[in-house]
């Protein structure tokens, strides 16, 4: 049987990306993916990268890092292929760190349930803006909202189901570990950040996610997370435990994250958080194993799972969440 060649490999992984990821979220990456797919050249040159860096956001987002336009492939293409010394390095240097706050809006119910204070622990935090739930306010649909009505506004659509606490959580500690933390006051953050937001429903630039990324931004750069350098399945333990000496319940909790980690260190980890007095909260990829199948969720889906028992699934992006008690199945 013949083999597959890495750039057919990576031309196949673009065009599912394109299929599953990006057709309902983002047609422009959607086309910018398949176009790619078809290139002459492209593929090859992606296949010279490690697996982790051949990622379509990490391209998409370094090429426009790099100064290339959101507008169509045919456009671009000429670009892309002639900045590609400076997108490539820019791929090397970075990694795909989308802080989309909204995830919290997906997050919160999952931990509705508790009461007092807690320490907030997130892995792969990037510059931390989803460290800071009790500083936004949230709207679940009509007549389904949490929080002050001065704070700035997380919307997602919530089924009928979906726990909501009465409150924002109060947070007396948080902090995140990432392999390469980002500082939100830097302006070089602020630019990476931007870039991987996706293109709008119709084509341009996501106006509505650049302003909540900015505000978040700003909230973090007000009130400064306790950010470090370090590896989720060795240095959790450290943090956590840090954590712990802020309030009596601490949570660690991450989305999408576990996808960019190898399958025997995402068990490792599922392993570690089943070990640590801690509340789990995973928002990952409906394909990742990290407890119990969700054979419910669709292959776009993410879930959502509290001590790795799924109890929902979400948009990707933070745009809905579906309790378990609310899915067809």
């Amino acid at each position: 049987m013949e083999s597959v060649t890495e750039d057919r490999k990576v031309a196949q992984a673009y065009l599912r990306w394109a299929d599953v990821e990006a057709d309902d979220r983002s047609p422009r990456y959607a086309e910018w993916a398949r176009g790619v797919a078809a290139d002459p050249e492209l593929p090859a040159l992606i296949a010279e990268l490690e697996p982790v860096k051949r990622q379509p956001n990490l391209l998409f987002a370094s090429a426009r890092f790099e100064g290339v336009p959101i507008a169509p492939w045919a456009e671009v293409r000429d670009m892309v292929v002639g900045a590609w010394p400076a997108i490539r390095s820019c791929m090397l240097a970075r990694l795909t760190q989308t802080n989309e706050a909204r995830r919290m809006a997906t997050l919160l119910p999952a931990i509705a349930h508790l009461v007092g204070p807690i320490a907030l622990v997130e892995v792969g935090a990037a510059a931390g803006l989803c460290l800071y739930p009790d500083r936004w306010r949230y709207r679940f649909g009509p007549g389904r909202s949490v929080g002050d009505a001065s704070l700035p506004l997380l919307e997602a659509i919530a089924s009928p189901s979906t726990p909501l606490p009465a409150a924002p959580p109060q947070v007396a500690w948080r902090g995140g570990i990432d392999l390469q933390p980002l500082d939100p006051a830097d302006p070089d953050t602020k630019a990476w950040l931007e870039a991987l937001v996706w293109p709008d429903a119709t084509g341009g630039v996501d106006g509505a996610r650049v302003d909540r990324l900015r505000t978040a931004v700003a909230i973090a750069r007000r009130e400064p997370a306790s950010l470090r350098r370090g590896d989720l399945t060795a240095d959790t333990r450290a943090l956590v435990e840090e954590a712990a000496a802020h309030a009596p319940t601490v949570v660690v909790w991450h989305s999408a994250v576990l996808a960019y980690v190898p399958a025997f260190e995402r068990a490792a980890f599922a392993d570690l958080m089943g070990e640590l007095p801690v509340t789990w909260v995973a928002n990952e990829g409906a394909a990742l194993e990290i407890g119990p199948p969700a054979p419910w969720a669709g292959p776009g889906d993410f879930v959502l799972r509290r001590d790795a028992e799924p109890i929902a699934i979400t948009d990707p992006h933070g745009g809905a969440v579906t309790w378990l008690d609310d899915i067809a199945r």
